[in-house]
């Protein structure tokens, strides 16, 4: 009986992967109501784990502000998400993300990125799904 539960442990810790990918959205520089212009970039961190139930894809995106982190958030599983911020000039900065497929096994992110409720760009990922 054991060897039973040593087995089933086994296959599954020898299912349960993870990957890693990580995925940086092209620069957009739209933000001439600002005090100075920004250069505003994004990168998301995708997580994919394979299980006995099957796989799943985790991701995290990051949005920079000249360089310096200023919006981070978790999607959901369908990749949709509002994610709020830190203030960039004294202004307060969020993006709403939402995801769109793009063939069996990838899709497209995109995150418009507001100042103050204005919207001030579109990033755009290529991403894996679920």
């Amino acid at each position: 009986m054991k060897n039973v539960y040593v087995c089933i442990t086994f296959l599954f810790v020898a299912a349960c992967t993870t990957h890693h990918s990580h995925i940086t959205a092209h620069p957009q520089d739209r933000s001439s109501h600002l005090k100075k212009p920004a250069q505003i970039t994004g990168k998301v961190d995708q997580v994919l784990t394979r299980g006995i139930l099957g796989k799943s894809v985790k991701s995290t995106v990051f949005i920079y502000f000249d360089d310096v982190l200023h919006i981070t958030g978790k999607l959901d599983r369908t990749g949709f998400g509002e994610l709020p911020g830190t203030s960039y000039q004294d202004k307060r900065v969020s993006s709403s993300c939402n995801s769109r497929p793009t063939g069996p096994k990838t899709a497209e992110l995109s995150c418009i990125v507001f100042i103050d409720s204005e919207r001030v760009t579109t990033l755009v990922m290529d991403t894996k799904r679920n």
